[in-house]
């Protein structure tokens, strides 16, 4: 058996899979944010007595986690000193110069993660060619870190000048640390981050010491909790943001890879759903319970970005660029917003009504859970708005009030702006609609895509209570719902392989140059199959992908192309500097075929193929067409108030068809079926949710 859990801001998700019968169990409970720890043995032991049986039996664990993501947000960090190259000492201060809001001259920016006080400067320089210019001064290296032991640091980052060409220095750096600091981490940016420019090697390496023992402490705990339960024999790997799974080791040497574990498991399993059922195009969207993400999926491939910003501030149109720290590593491409269902609707000193970023999270929750709660939220309104039932909330395992709900939206709404409570509750849902639409538009239109010619699927606790209206404002005509949406995720982390990332910076044009180009391949190829080898991963299981970062000369930010066929030769130009042009006309709006490209960095990513679950198809519908209902309840939809039918998902057959308006709940989601579209069951049990008009 194989268990998976992915732990969110609000809900903790257990899957758990047998893989002789091909059955799922499942399980969803509150997250415990102080202890994440406390909710993932809570909820997998419940799964366990779910399917009776012996959590001995379960062979991998694959774990989700938001640790990393959550510890920069709330300023729960670890003290780290760096040690950098002379001349050097305020790079965290001065970083890029981008700004998250252009005309706010009162903005303050992110204070570093490392403050001046720990940064030390070491006499050294390596050239960008590799050469030795000036030794490591060992004696000014170990007063430096004396100093910094003295001042009490947890871990220690270094990062030296061109240390990506020769890791010589930082490696002698880290063998004078284990004398001096004892078994406090050491991370070096050679290791962290073996890529040029200097300041965002910097800040990767810096979140990488930021965040590594609370990951370490975290796996820890986690491993000796699973073992005072009786699970000491199995393999537990963990999702990193790149797409793929890592060991707990390889997690603890590269921490910055885990921050955005959860939502790349769910775009995970959208990718392969996309593949199983033929759609070439496809926006993953998931909405839980403090934020809505999307990403991409074309062509069944995941849409993935080598830099990321981390940290930052949730606006309303997603992160703002350069409100956070910047991570470069390798990571699947998503755009958030702080819209989720336990976001927090509030009165701006405008008078305005806004929601989110701020969440009711799992505690208190939404006013509606009766935990001392006293903010309206996006759950609270679709309560109130007839789309959530107060009995058959998660199975009936959360009794939910809606006079509870009422009073707070009443109270902290209707009262000051002089509206009802269905008046106020609608606005709730258009707002945090208004803000996850923009996360849409971001990913769609304004990287050169239509929108209408993808399909949406939608999963998370509140990912398809607004599916139907986000589409119907994009303009897209088709909603996959998947079976066990609201655990989607947790879905998403069985299905992922096992991968790493290798990177090499080459600066050299892109004709002319196959001979370096191919060595570079080559040796990252090489670190690849040691890779395999240590993994013991058969040759039929091996796969490997190549790219590159290209830019035209003169420019500053790359574009990352796929190499097809490895090793290049020259007969292979046309159609790499095709794709490059290609895509640089779809970034950017126009091309420049004249121009010479250069190569900056080649990188590979090594995956080790594992075997899929199986899905579970859905008995056909023998008679009828349209399913029994389960009642009918009054439910608003934008200022109207309609008779809907409501359905249980789990008594849903292949073939069954349903036309809005209509509500059909589940024990761990509730799909809202608008008056202008109509769902019907695939053989999988997906709900495929088309609109009816034009």
């Amino acid at each position: 058996m194989r268990a998976a859990v992915d732990i969110g801001g609000t809900f903790t998700d257990i899957i758990i899979y047998d893989e002789e019968m091909e059955i799922y169990w499942r399980s969803k409970v509150p997250s415990s944010p102080d202890n994440p720890e406390k909710a993932f043995i809570r909820g997998l032991m419940k799964a366990v007595e779910t399917a009776d049986r012996d959590i001995s039996s379960i062979s991998t664990i694959t774990h989700g986690t938001t640790i990393v993501t959550n510890s920069l947000l709330e300023g729960k960090i670890s003290k780290v000193g760096l040690i950098i190259t002379k001349g050097f000492k305020d790079i965290l201060e001065i970083g890029r110069q981008q700004r998250p809001d252009l005309y706010d001259l009162m903005k303050d920016r992110k204070k570093p993660l490392v403050p001046r006080c720990l940064v030390e400067e070491v006499k050294e320089r390596i050239t960008a060619e590799a050469d030795v210019q000036t030794p490591l001064d060992k004696e000014n290296a170990r007063n430096k870190l004396e100093r910094l032991n003295n001042r009490a640091i947890e871990a220690l980052a270094v990062v030296f000048l061109f240390s990506f060409t020769k890791s010589k220095h930082e490696q002698e750096i880290k063998e004078l640390a284990k004398k001096i600091l004892g078994n406090k981490p050491v991370y070096l940016s050679s290791e962290i981050s073996p890529e040029f420019r200097e300041y965002e090697r910097a800040s990767t390496t810096v979140i990488a010491a930021s965040v590594g023992p609370k990951v370490k402490n975290y796996l820890r705990a986690l491993r000796k909790n699973l073992c005072v339960q009786g699970w000491n024999s199995g393999n537990l790997n963990i999702m990193h943001s790149g797409g793929g799974v890592s060991t707990p080791e390889q997690a603890e040497e590269q921490p910055q890879t885990l921050i955005e574990s959860g939502p790349a498991a769910g775009l995970i399993g959208a990718s392969f759903l996309s593949e199983m059922l033929g759609m070439d195009k496809v926006i993953a969207f998931d909405m839980g319970g403090t934020t809505a993400k999307a990403g991409m999926i074309l062509g069944h491939e995941l849409v993935c970005t080598p830099e990321y910003e981390v940290g930052g501030e949730l606006h309303f149109s997603g992160r703002q660029k350069g409100s956070g720290y910047t991570v470069r590593t390798p990571m699947i491409d998503v755009v958030e917003c702080g819209a989720g269902a336990g976001s927090i609707a509030w009165i701006d000193k405008g008078g305005h009504v806004k929601v989110g970023p701020q969440s009711a999270g799992a505690v208190p929750g939404p006013a509606c859970y009766g935990k001392k709660g006293k903010e309206p939220t996006v759950t609270d309104a679709h309560l109130i708005l007839g789309r959530l039932s107060e009995s058959n909330f998660l199975g009936g395992e959360i009794k939910i009030d809606k006079a509870l709900a009422e009073n707070a939206i009443l109270r902290r709404l209707c009262g000051p702006l002089k509206m009802d409570e269905e008046e106020a509750a609608s606005g709730i849902i258009a707002i945090a609609n208004a803000s996850m639409l923009r996360i849409l538009r971001l990913l769609t239109i304004s990287r050169g895509y239509d929108p209408r010619d993808f399909t949406l699927i939608a999963y998370g606790g509140a990912g398809p209570l607004h599916a139907c209206e986000l589409a119907e404002k994009m303009l897209i005509s088709r909603v996959i719902i998947p079976q066990m949406a609201g655990l989607f995720s947790s879905l998403g982390l069985l299905f992922s392989d096992m991968s790493t990332d290798f990177v090499e910076t080459v600066m050299v044009a892109l004709e002319g140059n196959t001979k370096k180009i191919n060595k570079a391949i080559s040796s990252l190829q090489k670190k690849a199959g040691t890779w395999f080898e240590g993994k013991k991963v058969s040759e039929s299981n091996r796969k490997v992908l190549v790219s590159a970062d290209m830019r035209l000369f003169r420019q500053n930010y790359e574009l990352n192309i796929h190499i097809p066929v490895y090793p290049i030769s020259e007969s292979d130009m046309d159609e790499i500097k095709s794709a490059f042009h290609n895509k640089h006309e779809q970034i950017y709006g126009h091309k420049a075929p004249e121009e010479n490209i250069q190569v900056v960095s080649l990188r590979i990513r090594a995956i080790e193929v594992r075997k899929k679950p199986v899905l579970i198809q859905v008995r056909k519908s023998e008679k009828d067409r349209i399913p029994k209902r389960q009642g009918t309840r009054n439910v608003w939809f934008e200022d109207k108030q309609m008779k809907s039918k409501i359905y249980s998902r789990d008594k849903l057959l292949y073939g069954h068809h349903i036309n809005g308006p209509a509500i059909i709940e589940e024990r761990e989601s509730t799909t809202v079926l608008g008056p202008d579209w109509n769902a019907k069951v695939d053989e999988w049990g997906n709900l495929v949710l088309k609109i009816q008009k034009e």
